[in-house]
């Protein structure tokens, strides 16, 4: 993959694709090697432990791999990155559909507000939205006593929130994870639609 999209450095966080709390550092070799890294002796000089500030974090290095074998299991293949390229293709136009889904049937509701960038365009299949008239966190309450879980608050975009005169409350935040089904994205907009015409 590096190789494919020329890559110097790939950050990343393993939770979101199910993983740990933890980051994952790609950097190629050739760069990696000449960085200079404050460390400690008797710390490696070599890469990549020369990165790593301390004791590595085993149980996020765990937790990753975890991840990553859960996501090739959904799919068929001959290796692991055959597998994996399958399953997040499957993924990828599964939570397009159902994102899509998601977003027309909450603009679709009268006081509802959807942020960010419509269904076509890059993004992930994940919407935030308000509802006029309803605190955030009050609709992520009556939402969880009908069994559908939300989000709610500032997802540390503070300035963000800001800019979208949503500072006061902050937002709702509804994802389609892997698991996601068509019918759990209709009882979320049937839970929307009751808030709304409060």
């Amino acid at each position: 993959m590096s190789k494919r999209w020329n890559v110097i450095f790939l950050v990343c966080s393993p939770y979101k694709f199910y993983g740990a709390h933890s980051g994952a550092l790609y950097g190629r070799a050739e760069v990696m090697s000449k960085i200079d890294v404050p460390k400690l002796d008797p710390a490696s000089n070599e890469i990549p432990e020369r990165m790593e500030t301390g004791t590595q974090n085993h149980e996020g290095i765990v937790g990753a791999g975890a991840a990553v074998d859960f996501l090739a299991s959904l799919a068929d293949g001959a290796t692991r990155r055959e597998r994996l390229v399958r399953a997040i293709s499957a993924l990828h136009a599964t939570g397009d559909t159902l994102v899509t889904r998601l977003w027309n049937g909450l603009a679709a509701i009268p006081g509802v507000r959807c942020y960010g960038p419509p269904p076509g365009r890059p993004r992930t299949p994940t919407i935030a939205f308000a509802i006029a008239g309803v605190p955030c966190r009050e609709a992520a309450q009556a939402l969880a006593a009908e069994a559908v879980f939300v989000t709610n608050g500032n997802f540390y975009a503070v300035d963000v929130l800001e800019r979208l005169g949503q500072t006061a409350g902050g937002l709702l935040r509804a994802g389609c994870a892997c698991y996601a089904t068509a019918i759990e994205v209709d009882r979320l907009l049937s839970g929307v639609e009751r808030l709304a015409a409060r």
